[in-house]
C-alpha cells in the first residue's frame, strides 16, 4: 500500500505539535557536539569494558520455564545452566565493577533537555509502518504528549511518514545513523532500545515497542504513583524468572527469592533519566554485550530471550528503585479451526496497580493464586499488539492473515470478543481498525482497502458501540 497515494492523517482533538519546544528539533540535539561527544565518552567505557571471555553457553535451554520449575516457594533454588570457568567469571565481575564505578560521571553527565516528558518508540528493521499505527492510536487516546520515533537508517526513512504524517501529530523521525555512523552495521535489534532511552532527549520517557500503545491518555502517570516515587516502571512476562544464579555473582547482588517476581516485558517501560540514568546506562551495557553475554546469564535461552531482564536486573544492580507492576499479564486472540492465535497482550495501569497492591509491598506476586490476581488486577492501559503487526505499509493484502476464516467458514474478529475489556473501555479493536481505515482508506479505491472495508462491515456490524475516550 502505498502512503504517497492513500495516507491521510485523522483529526485528533489536542494533537501535541504545540508541546514541542519551538526550535528544539531532537534531530539537532542527535547530531550536536555534546551529544557525540558524550557518546565517544560512552562508547569508550563500553569497549573498555569487554570481557573478553568466550561466548557464554549452558549445558541446555529451558523449554519452558513454568514446567521447569513445577512447585515455587520460598525454598525453590534457581536453576544454574550456564557453564563458566571461575577465570571468565572473575573477568565479568571486574569488568562489570568498572563499568559501574563509571556510572557516577556518566549519569551525571548524560544530555537532556531539563523539565521535558515524551514517549519514545524505536522503528528500526521495517517497523515504520507498525509504528504509524501505534502513533495514531497513541493520539486517539487523547494524549498530548510528543514522540521520537527512531529508525536505524536513512536508508529505512519513509520521507512520506517522517515528513509529513508525523510532524501533523506531534511526532518526529530520528536516525541513529547520524550518531552512530557506520559503526550501526554492527548493532543488533535489541540493542537499539536502550541507545533510544539515553538518545532522546526526553527528560522523562514513555517507552513503547513500535506495536504497543495505550488504550487511554497515559499522560497522568508522570504526575502519579509509583512513578514519581520510583523513577522506573516495568511490567511482567508471563514466565517465572530463570535468571542465572552467575548473573548476581557477576553483579555482586543477593539473588532475590525465586517468588519475589516474574520475568520482565520490556516492550513498555516508564523511566525519569534525571534519577535513573545509572540504571539506563547500566541497562546499556547489557544489551552492548547482550548477544555473547548478558542475554544467557538472564534467561538461559528461556522464552522471549533478549532485553527484556535487562532494564529490571539494571535497577537491581545499582540499587535504584523500581516498580514492578504486580498484575498478570494477559492475551487476546481468536480461535480459528480448533488453535487459538494469539494477537497480542494487555499491559495493566501502573497507577491502578500501585494502589491495589501497595499495600503489601513485600507479598510474593509469583506466587499470588489466580483468584488473588483476578480481585487485584487493574485495568488494561497498554495493548501490545507483538504477535500480529498492524503494519500501515502491508495490511489489507490479498493473503493478510486478518481474512482467516473459522471453521464456519466465517470471517472473525482478531481479539475475540474481549468482554471486560469492552465494558471497561469501549471496543478497542473497532477503534483500531476505525483509526487504520481512516489514515489508509478515507480517499482510497486501492484493492488492500476494498478487503478491509468489507471484513471490517462483516465482523463490526453488529458490534457494541465505541466508548469516547
Amino acid at each position: 500500500m502505498s502512503f504517497q497515494k492513500s495516507f491521510f492523517t485523522p483529526s485528533f482533538a489536542g494533537r501535541p505539535g504545540r508541546f514541542i519546544p519551538k526550535g528544539r528539533l531532537a534531530t539537532l540535539h542527535l547530531k550536536s557536539d555534546l551529544l557525540r561527544e558524550y557518546w565517544e565518552r560512552l562508547h569508550t567505557e563500553l569497549v573498555a569494558q569487554d570481557p573478553h571471555v568466550p561466548p557464554i553457553k549452558t549445558s541446555r535451554h529451558i523449554v519452558d520455564p513454568d514446567i521447569e520449575q513445577k512447585t515455587l516457594n520460598n525454598d525453590t533454588q534457581r536453576l544454574e545452566l550456564v557453564e563458566m570457568t571461575e577465570g571468565d567469571r572473575e573477568k565479568m565481575r571486574s569488568h562489570h565493577a568498572a563499568f559501574v564505578h563509571a556510572l557516577g560521571t556518566l549519569s551525571r553527565d548524560l544530555p537532556m533537555w531539563k523539565g521535558t516528558r515524551g514517549v519514545v518508540i524505536p522503528a528500526g528493521g521495517g517497523y515504520l509502518g507498525i509504528a504509524l499505527t501505534s502513533v495514531l492510536m497513541l493520539y486517539r487516546s487523547g494524549s498530548k504528549l510528543p514522540v521520537h520515533v527512531f529508525v536505524d537508517t536513512y536508508a529505512e526513512r519513509d520521507p512520506y511518514i517522517c515528513d509529513s504524517a508525523f510532524p501533523r501529530l506531534g511526532a518526529e523521525c530520528l536516525v541513529f545513523e547520524d550518531l552512530l555512523g557506520s559503526s550501526i552495521a554492527d548493532m543488533k535489534h535489541f540493542q537499539f532500545k536502550a541507545l533510544a532511552l539515553l538518545c532522546s532527549p526526553f527528560e522523562q520517557v514513555l517507552f513503547l515497542d513500535s506495536d504497543a500503545w495505550p488504550i487511554r491518555a497515559p499522560d497522568h502517570l508522570f504526575d502519579t504513583v509509583p512513578f514519581t516515587s520510583h523513577g522506573l516502571i516495568t511490567w511482567p512476562d508471563f514466565w517465572q524468572s530463570t535468571t542465572s544464579p552467575t548473573y548476581y555473582q557477576i553483579a555482586g547482588v543477593e539473588p532475590p527469592r525465586m517468588t519475589t517476581r516474574l520475568s520482565s516485558e520490556a516492550g513498555i517501560l516508564l523511566y525519569n533519566k534525571a534519577t535513573h540514568a545509572k540504571c539506563l546506562l547500566l541497562a546499556t551495557y547489557y544489551n552492548w554485550y547482550g548477544p555473547n553475554y548478558y542475554y544467557t546469564l538472564f534467561s538461559q535461552g528461556a522464552i522471549g530471550e533478549g532485553d527484556k531482564e535487562t532494564f529490571a536486573h539494571a535497577a537491581m544492580a545499582t540499587g535504584q528503585s523500581f516498580w514492578d507492576v504486580r498484575a498478570p499479564v494477559s492475551v487476546f486472540g481468536r480461535w480459528i479451526n480448533g488453535s487459538y492465535e494469539t494477537s497480542g497482550m494487555k499491559q495493566a495501569d501502573p497507577e491502578e496497580d500501585y494502589h491495589l497492591y501497595s499495600d503489601t509491598p513485600n507479598v510474593d506476586h509469583a506466587l499470588q493464586s489466580p483468584e488473588d490476581n483476578k480481585k487485584r488486577t487493574a485495568k488494561t492501559l497498554f495493548i501490545h499488539h507483538n504477535l500480529f503487526k498492524v503494519n500501515m505499509a502491508t495490511i489489507g493484502k490479498e493473503d493478510d492473515n486478518v481474512f482467516r476464516l473459522d471453521s464456519n467458514g466465517q470471517q472473525t474478529r482478531l481479539w475475540g470478543l474481549e468482554e471486560k475489556l469492552m465494558n471497561d473501555s469501549g471496543d478497542i479493536e473497532r477503534a483500531m481498525w476505525d483509526v487504520v481505515l481512516a489514515a489508509n482508506c478515507r480517499v482510497s479505491f486501492l484493492s488492500e482497502c476494498g478487503r478491509l472495508r468489507r471484513w471490517y462491515d462483516a465482523v463490526f456490524t453488529d458490534s457494541l458501540p465505541l466508548v469516547s475516550h
